[in-house]
């Protein structure tokens, strides 16, 4: 089975996570993520972070401290390995092209979302962390 290597944005503002629902038209549509994708082989971690924000939102990002644990998941296509970052956006998001939904979430509302199966971890042990980050 291959490994596929995905980055999450951990993006906290007022003790409120960013959580983004996958299109409906896309692999684990509906599902609820952190914001990300693919790492390419030419980069690292960090690097694809900055794309993926920009990419995807239009947006500027500061990638910071990677969390404590990653996130496994075994799907019918490869084993997803997710590496999330705290990362502050640096301007407005401008558009979505991945997404259906974003959504400020609180800890207790975060819980009670549907998530990806390899955010599943990651949502419960960053809950516990009340979403206090400095950055």
């Amino acid at each position: 089975m291959s490994k596929i290597q995905v980055v999450g944005a951990i993006i906290i503002k007022d003790r409120k996570l960013l959580a983004a629902q996958r299109a409906s038209n896309r692999v684990l549509g509906g599902y609820w993520e952190f914001p990300g994708g693919k790492i390419e082989p030419s980069e690292t971690p960090k690097e694809a972070m900055a794309r993926e924000l920009q990419e995807e939102f239009g947006a500027k990002a500061t990638v910071f401290d990677k969390f404590s644990i990653d996130g496994i998941a075994e799907l019918k296509f490869g084993e997803v390995v997710l590496h999330c970052y705290y990362v502050r956006l640096d301007s407005d998001i401008t558009k979505t092209i991945a997404h259906d939904e974003l959504r400020w979430v609180s800890p207790r509302e975060a819980l009670e979302l549907s998530w990806a199966p390899s955010d599943v971890s990651v949502i419960k042990a960053l809950a516990k962390t009340g979403f206090n980050y400095e950055y």
